[in-house]
């Protein structure tokens, strides 16, 4: 019985790794790619990690798997995000079918920082005000 679940949680992982390497080549532009490969890196190494474990049997490898995939669910997703930025601060093209940019107003593209809250709520109180005004 546990050959059969080890199987299937590695099939499940190669599969989720499959379709998220598929979605690298694609996606339209980075930020698009950047989630597909979160995507694969969290729940496909994860799927295959309990494998591992399950195979194994041991509670110490299950202790230390369960210690990565905690490790992975933390890390990927910051280190993703924290890309994402670093693109978007580079002004790396977004895709033609982008509707919104909602890092616009937030984000400071010479200095690449986030723009204090209260420093934005002034900018568009002016927007608002130069809108009335036409």
């Amino acid at each position: 019985m546990a050959e059969i679940l080890v199987i299937a949680l590695l099939l499940i992982g190669a599969l989720v790794i499959l379709i998220a390497s598929i979605g690298l080549l694609r996606m339209p532009d980075v930020y698009l790619r950047m989630s597909s490969a979160t995507i694969a890196a969290t729940f496909g190494v994860a799927s295959m990690l309990l494998a591992v474990a399950i195979h194994f049997g041991s509670l110490g490898q299950a202790l230390h798997v369960l210690g990565v995939i905690v490790f992975l669910i933390l890390s990927v997703p910051v280190g993703s995000h924290m890309l994402g930025i670093a693109a978007y601060v580079a002004e790396l093209p977004m895709w033609k079918g982008t509707v919104t940019d909602q890092l616009k107003d937030k984000i400071n593209l010479e200095t690449g920082c986030v723009k204090p809250q209260r420093e934005v709520q002034s900018e568009k109180e002016e927007d608002i005000a130069e809108e009335d005004e036409l």
